[in-house]
């Protein structure tokens, strides 16, 4: 997979980000994932000095329009992320892995090494206005979620909820 020599990528750049002495400089990295709605989608990420760039573009898996967008934040001003920047990606990756449509407007990117409490809010990650179709997809209204745990919890506490409703279910 590319995903993985895309995080020993992020180690080095994390590494060399952290040399003391240095001027900082825009870094990018790029990789590729599918969402649960299997819309494929390319990333690429830059940092600079003060903030961090995600741009994607996922294109739905029986073709059809490319959707583009960019989340923006100032990762640096958690704390954590300095020794653990590659947890921060991951983490955050793993957010927009979960979401159907990863361009829609909806709640700020955050790590779970920089939650709520952990870093101020600026070091979220927020969908930038601008780029790519403003619009989100429409809702499908007669299907109901193939999944309760979506449907009943807050994308905070999914896998344990997930975790009981498929206890629940047998």
């Amino acid at each position: 997979m590319r995903l993985p020599l895309a995080l020993l990528a992020l180690i080095a750049v994390g590494a060399a980000a952290g040399g003391a002495g240095r001027e900082a400089e825009e870094v990018a990295l790029a990789g590729r994932f599918s969402t649960p709605e299997q819309h494929r989608c390319h990333w690429e990420l830059r940092s600079g000095e003060e903030a961090s760039e995600l741009r994607l573009s996922c294109r739905p898996a029986g073709g059809g329009a490319a959707r583009s967008c960019a989340y923006r934040g100032e990762p640096q001003r958690c704390p954590a992320y300095g020794a653990r920047s590659r947890q921060y990606w991951r983490q955050i990756l793993g957010r927009l892995r979960r979401r159907r449509h990863p361009c829609s407007r909806g709640s700020p990117l955050s790590a779970r090494l920089c939650g709520p409490g952990r870093a101020p809010p600026e070091a979220q990650l927020r969908l930038m206005p601008g780029h790519g179709p403003a619009t989100t997809p429409p809702a499908v209204t007669a299907e109901p979620s193939r999944d309760p745990a979506e449907t009943y919890c807050a994308e905070r506490w999914h896998s344990l909820c997930s975790f009981f409703v498929g206890f629940w279910e047998g």
